[in-house]
Parts: structure tokens; sequence; C-alpha cells
């Protein structure tokens, strides 16, 4: 299937608010932002999407528990493994809880990641 045959299938079974492909619809996951909205757009390919990426992100977890004083901990994680570190955070983090996450250039040497390749 081409992507103007796909793009042609999504506009049929999705009418956007305005001419551009965006707006705005009510969050319906059952989380802490439900009830509010968010704002769709169309995307750009996803070589393109990801060239415009930083190469890192800093995600910062705190950890609270009664046996432990309050504990902020920073991961840098290349950009093809944010999806993947966030889900493992969020599945089994335990008291370890996603506090933040933001765009990173370069990390700091002592956290030994270079690229999308390492798993240590």
């Amino acid at each position: 299937m081409t992507p103007e045959q796909k793009r042609a299938i999504s506009d049929r079974l999705w009418v956007p608010d305005n001419p551009d492909g965006s707006g705005w619809a009510d969050v319906d996951w059952v989380s802490a932002a439900r009830g509010s909205r968010y704002h769709y757009g169309h995307g750009a390919p996803l070589a393109e999407a990801r060239a415009a990426q930083p190469p890192f992100y800093l995600v910062r977890t705190r950890l609270e528990s009664d046996d432990l004083h309050p504990h902020e901990n920073d991961y840098y994680v290349h950009r093809e493994g944010l999806a993947d570190f966030v889900a493992e955070v969020a599945l089994s983090g335990g008291a370890e809880v996603i506090w933040h996450i933001e765009p990173c250039e370069v990390p700091p040497a002592a956290a030994r990641v270079t690229g999308p390749q390492d798993t240590r």
C-alpha cells in the first residue's frame, strides 16, 4: 500500500478539527490525564521526525517509600530506547516513578551511554 493510499484511508477514518489535520480531543485514558484534552496533528515521515529528535533524553525518576529517604535518579537514554525505557520503569519500577523527561544533547561521560546499541 502506498503512502497516499494509507493517507486516504486515514482521512476517511478521522475527521480533524482543522484543515491542516490538527485539533483537540478529549483524553480518554484511565489516568490522571483523563478529562483533559490533547492536541493532535500530522507528523513528519519517520526518518525526518527521528532526525529532529535530540540524540538523548534525561529521564529523572523519584523513589519514595517508608524505608528510604526520598531519592531522585537520573538516567540518560538514547532516543531509540526511550519508549522501551519508559515502559520498563512504568511497568516494573515499583516505588520508583517517572518524575520528568527532558531532551539531552550530550550525556555526561559517567553515564557511559553512546547510542542505541548500548545495553549496559
